[in-house]
């Protein structure tokens, strides 16, 4: 039976006003009796369940294909700050990172981050890390490997800048095939169910501790061992010898590194379906405002180093990275308007420990120190500053700002102390 056929011959054959009431209240009830599965399906097929999963999943490795964008955005932005001649050398450790970090992640890096027989100081068990042939299982499993490995890639990837001009290309090699092993143990405390840290009630979103506190850790201990680059700071080579060979370079990785961070933030939700949808557009939005903070604070800061004269794009560059690195790990537990300040002062701790390392004459071209390091300790402290537990979504305790106490901040010392203790 046509029913829409029958209706369009009533409208057509009747004039009466009541008919066409008559049609059209018909046409809906047709409409509605005949679509409402549709709208129910999700609830009544059995897979439903399975149809949540897919989802988070497809959130999950769509936010980890962007963060692998942030390789990318490294390397220019350190071919851009070192000296001519050695931007290949750069992008090659870039590239050997990603390869080595994924190489020793799938082998035993995962397990000890997210073994599920594990202890407070470890994971156990997932070695290697295949899901095998539970179909959910495999599939849960092999998003967060994929997800917790471009994350282990960003953290070994920041030592690569600071040591830039420096250290040979295979004793790099090596460093990615180690490193991984030490971030790991560093993301099960903070992240994985049974972390010691995280069991004591610390909050870290996005990895702000295991990823920038550590790799910028990492970073400082390289260049102290390695010593400046040859005539840095003996004067038996003009300053404009170690100038940026590429100021677009570095403006370009900026906008690279980003649009990773997004992804690298938001995808800290680990799914869209619940609540978590919330949280993600959450950290999107304290994301890009930590940003405006840092930026605004970082031209601020460039006109005042130069008495007003000009803006040198590494302060702005390094000023809105420092920004990215403080959200981090309070990009879920803040609300929108408190990550200005968060920003501000993320762009003014990282610019201003980079100026103070360099006073100290430690060589490191690219400012990783003050960015990852110092950023990312403040953003840490910031969490048990600012942190509101009636936020929907995320579990966890009021900083003292919302009457919790001291109680959260000192956990997020502890977190800063144990993360840089291990990284010496």
């Amino acid at each position: 039976m046509d029913e829409f056929s029958d209706f369009a011959t009533l409208l057509q054959s009747n004039n009466d006003p009541t008919s066409y009431c008559q049609a059209w209240e018909e046409c809906a009830k047709y409409y509605q009796d005949n679509n409402r599965y549709l709208y129910e399906a999700p609830t009544l097929r059995p897979e439903g369940e399975s149809r949540g999963y897919a989802d988070d999943a497809t959130w999950i490795l769509t936010s980890s294909f962007v963060i692998f964008t942030m390789q990318s955005g490294f390397g220019m932005l350190e071919a851009g700050s070192c000296s001519p001649g050695f931007e290949v050398n750069i992008m090659m450790k870039n590239i050997v990172d990603v390869v080595f970090t994924a190489l020793t992640y799938y082998i035993v890096g995962y397990s000890i981050s997210f073994g599920e027989h594990g202890t407070p100081f470890m994971g156990k068990g997932n070695i290697p890390a295949d899901g095998g042939y539970m179909e959910e299982y495999s599939g849960l499993h092999y998003s967060k490997y994929v997800f917790q490995m471009s994350f282990a890639a960003t953290s070994t990837t920041i030592v690569s800048g600071a040591v830039a001009m420096r250290l040979k290309f295979f004793v790099y090699i090596l460093y990615s095939l180690i490193a991984v092993i030490f971030y790991s143990f560093v993301a099960h405390w903070i992240s994985a169910d049974g972390g010691f840290l995280k069991d004591m009630g610390a909050h870290d979103f996005a990895g702000g501790a295991s990823v920038h506190v550590l790799g910028g850790t990492n970073a400082l201990v390289a260049t102290l061992f390695l010593g400046p680059r040859l005539g840095r700071f003996d004067g038996t080579k003009p300053i404009t010898d170690f100038f940026p060979s590429s100021p677009a370079s570095q403006c370009l990785g900026l906008l690279c590194l980003w649009w990773g961070w997004i992804g690298f933030n938001c995808g800290s939700s680990f799914g869209i379906t619940g609540d978590r949808w919330v949280v993600a557009i959450r950290c999107a939005v304290t994301t890009i405002n930590s940003t405006v903070g840092g930026g605004i604070v970082s031209l601020i800061y460039s006109l005042w180093r130069t008495k007003g004269k000009l803006i040198i794009p590494e302060h702005v560059i390094n000023g809105i990275l420092g920004s990215l690195v403080a959200i981090t790990p309070a990009c879920a537990s803040v609300n929108t308007y408190e990550a200005y300040p968060i920003g501000g002062i993320g762009a003014l701790v990282g610019l201003g420990i980079n100026t103070f390392v360099c006073h100290l004459r430690i060589d490191d071209p690219v400012g990783a120190i003050g960015v990852h390091a110092g950023a990312g300790t403040w953003g840490l402290l910031a969490v048990g500053l600012f942190a509101d537990s009636q936020l929907p979504g995320v579990e966890v305790m009021d900083g003292l700002f919302r009457g919790g106490g001291f109680k959260l901040l000192g956990l997020q010392v502890v977190t800063i102390v144990c993360t840089m203790a291990w990284a010496i």
